[in-house]
């Protein structure tokens, strides 16, 4: 089994749902007071994620200021499938640049 998944590709039983996904995402951006949009198109799930060594999903995120340079610097929030909150969020690079304990 890969370690990473699309969303079409998972085919068991989930914590937490799309719906909950973006309203986790939501309230993040909400909390910035920047103006952000979510991709709503790539989800991912990570079966266990580098950083927190648990199922985690990915939604990206990208500051409509930053879309009009870089259509592709979006950042990633990691929202951890077990405890069903945001736990770190990562750069377009890779880097985790946030964590929430």
């Amino acid at each position: 089994m890969k370690k990473i998944l699309k969303l079409k590709e998972i085919n068991f039983e989930t914590n937490l749902k799309i719906e909950d996904l973006f309203e986790i995402a939501e309230g993040y951006i909400k909390g910035t007071g920047e103006d952000y949009e979510i991709n709503r198109n790539d989800i991912l799930y990570d079966l266990e994620s580098h950083v927190t060594h648990e199922p985690v999903w990915y939604v990206d995120i990208i500051h409509l200021k930053t879309k009009i340079i870089w259509p592709d610097a979006y950042d990633t929030l990691a929202i951890s499938d077990r405890e069903k909150r945001l736990v770190y969020v990562m750069n377009d690079h890779g880097v985790v640049v946030k964590k929430f304990c």
